[in-house]
């Protein structure tokens, strides 16, 4: 996996401007150093949609809000998450030692590796679609009304800590923290 750099530049919050000169070169460096770190990990399962939850093992996910609004028409739907491993984060530890610029610089090369991950995870799902279906835009907790205690159900579901390695804090923070959860529809007929 790699990463180009006008998508770290992004979210350094450069909008369309490169780094240049020793920028370019930190922002190098460190990509290449939070490369060598990533180690990828990931779970996600299919569920039927079922009177507003997604349920299995007696754990519920309850589907309402935006969330429902978003999975109109969707039967079905695929949790994931993904995470780029406990060594990314020591990677940023590290990072942030040095300056708040390389610690700048390491959030934002993490932020664009979790993306890129996140789209080749459902680049693999719609090769699992069956003729006809289509998936809708993934939704994570924490966005719109869909709360960030929705990742305790979400994970459970999709076993994240031995599967992926992926846990909660008290705080419903995700360790390792370039890590992401997410909802995907299945529509059909689109």
């Amino acid at each position: 996996m790699t990463v180009a750099l006008d998508e770290i530049a992004r979210y350094m919050r450069m909008d369309r401007e490169l780094p240049e000169g020793a920028l370019a070169e930190r922002v190098e460096k460190l990509r290449k150093e939070g490369l060598a770190a990533v180690r990828t990990a990931c779970s996600w399962r299919r569920f039927p949609i079922s009177d507003g939850a997604i349920s299995s093992g007696g754990v519920t996910l309850d589907i309402h809000g935006k969330l429902a609004r978003h999975l109109e028409g969707c039967d079905s739907a695929y949790l994931v998450c993904g995470t780029l491993g406990p060594g990314f984060d020591a990677f940023q530890r590290r990072a942030s030692v040095v300056s708040g610029a390389d610690a700048l610089i390491a959030q934002a090369v993490g932020a664009a590796l979790i993306e890129k991950y996140m789209d080749s995870l459902e680049d693999e799902i719609r090769g699992e679609l069956g003729e006809g279906e289509s998936l809708v835009e993934r939704y994570s907790p924490g966005y719109g009304d869909f709360p960030l205690s929705a990742q305790t159900s979400l994970l459970a579901l999709l076993d994240a800590r031995r599967k992926a390695g992926i846990a909660l804090t008290d705080t419903l923070l995700m360790v390792p923290s370039k890590s992401v959860s997410a909802v995907i529809g299945v529509r059909k007929g689109e």
